[in-house]
């Protein structure tokens, strides 16, 4: 008995890439289906080996004419996650000790594409040949693309630049836990930002994120509702791991630029759909910052409130009235913008605190103020955030302000689901910063 197609579709869509071209032998009418555009409008490729990987792009490049949404998620290289190569100082020019190694991807990235290229790995290359193609092919349908929990070294291929190229209907753009920096470059993030003007969703730790990149997104981003911030570069660390390593200035693996509060707050103004934030180790949130930004909210309310006077009174002695048009756009649009509060946006916060200066009470009181329709609160920071950046911080102390912020946030149970991890786990630069400090004492 010959199903629909329509049926057959259904069925289809169930079967995960690239087995799903395998059932297109079976008969025509099968054959046919599988190479329906239709099928192909949400894209996913999970657990694919690198080869595989570019494999099924290039029979998507042949196939797949109108998609919507490209999901990339587990994939992995063989060689990059095996790949250890020799490590050389200029100190061991003419030392006989033992040859040190390290992983491929710990290496910067112009010797990691000398050390792809004696290796003739050349896969990254094809991954930008085929992925451009394909966002090329669906440059006007494409709306979201999540690239996530891949070990495969794209720092090294052009997906960035293909997206500021080639991906300018983008609504949502999700690049998570990929084992690298991200997006590396302020100027690409610029490109990608002022290339899609239509981004909803952004999300992932790039390391090029910075206030030139922040002033472009609250220009370009009026309809953004979630993003991600993160810099781990931030000026009390850097001034901390001066003062304890006596000069030497700590860079880490992901040497981010510095995001200040005068360009966050600057965003909050201009975004005003923004209603998701997730905000990893930014110093501009602390308990001094954060009570600036209470400052500038009060005084923005009192500015909109003496505005909203001056037009009563405009109106109220004004002669003659112009025509009422109640259904004007543009009038309404001018209202909702008056009347605007930077702020009472955000329904979803994550905050962590690893590297930079941690929240106290004060700090999550000044929070709930500058962002008072917040319904959830995600707060991760441990022990050592305290240990590493105060002096004479102690287990007692640490745990009563945790437990005096759990009874505060308690008392609004109702409006406020708060979800704080206080004992995460001791990051590898907060070991070390410990270690420095250690170097530094036993001096």
């Amino acid at each position: 008995m010959n199903l629909p197609d329509t049926v057959l579709l259904d069925i289809f869509s169930h079967i995960p890439l690239p087995e799903r071209w395998l059932v297109a032998s079976v008969c025509k009418q099968w054959y046919g289906v599988c190479h329906d555009p239709y099928l192909y409008r949400h894209v996913e490729l999970d657990n694919l080996e690198y080869r595989t990987l570019i494999i099924a792009l290039h029979k998507l490049v042949s196939v797949a004419s109108r998609v919507k949404s490209i999901t990339i998620s587990g994939c992995y290289s063989r060689f990059v996650q095996d790949t250890v190569v020799p490590v050389h100082f200029s100190s061991q020019a003419h030392h006989t000790g033992p040859m040190l190694f390290s992983h491929i991807t710990a290496l910067q990235p112009h010797r990691r594409r000398e050390e792809y290229m004696k290796h003739q790995f050349e896969l990254h290359d094809e991954f930008s040949d085929v992925f451009t193609q394909l966002l090329c092919h669906n440059a006007a349908s494409l709306k979201s693309l999540t690239v996530q929990n891949c070990t495969l070294d794209l720092e090294m291929t052009e997906l960035f630049c293909s997206i500021a190229c080639h991906a300018h209907a983008l609504e949502s753009f999700f690049y998570k836990d990929n084992h690298d920096r991200g997006i590396h470059s302020s100027g690409l993030l610029q490109a990608i930002v002022t290339a899609c003007p239509r981004m909803r969703h952004f999300h992932g730790s790039h390391s090029g994120m910075d206030d030139a990149v922040l002033l472009t997104i609250s220009r370009h981003w009026a309809s953004l509702e979630s993003l991600t911030l993160c810099s781990q570069k931030s000026r009390d660390v850097l001034g901390h791991a001066e003062i304890i390593s006596e000069g030497r200035q700590l860079t880490g693996s992901s040497p981010t630029g510095r995001i200040t509060g005068q360009v966050l707050w600057q965003l909050l103004t201009k975004c005003q759909k923004l209603q998701c934030l997730e905000l990893y180790d930014l110093a501009c949130i602390s308990n001094r910052d954060l009570a600036a930004f209470e400052a500038l909210r009060v005084k923005a309310m009192q500015e909109t409130e003496r505005k909203q006077i001056k037009e009563a009174t405009a109106a109220a002695t004004r002669r003659f009235s112009p025509y009422d048009i109640p259904k004007s756009i543009f009038c309404n649009k001018r209202r909702n913008t008056a009347s605007f509060i930077p702020g009472s946006s955000i329904r979803q916060l994550t905050l962590t605190k690893y590297m930079t200066t941690p929240l106290s009470k004060p700090g999550f009181e000044s929070l709930l103020k500058l962002f008072p329709k917040l319904n959830r609160l995600d707060y991760e920071t441990n022990f050592y955030a305290f240990d590493n950046l105060f002096e004479g911080i102690t287990r007692d102390m640490f745990d009563a302000e945790c437990v005096a912020v759990r009874d505060w946030c308690g008392e609004r149970r109702g409006q406020l689901d708060y979800t704080g991890r206080w004992n995460a786990d001791m990051t590898a630069e907060q070991r070390l910063i410990a270690g420095m400090a250690s170097v530094s004492e036993g001096a």
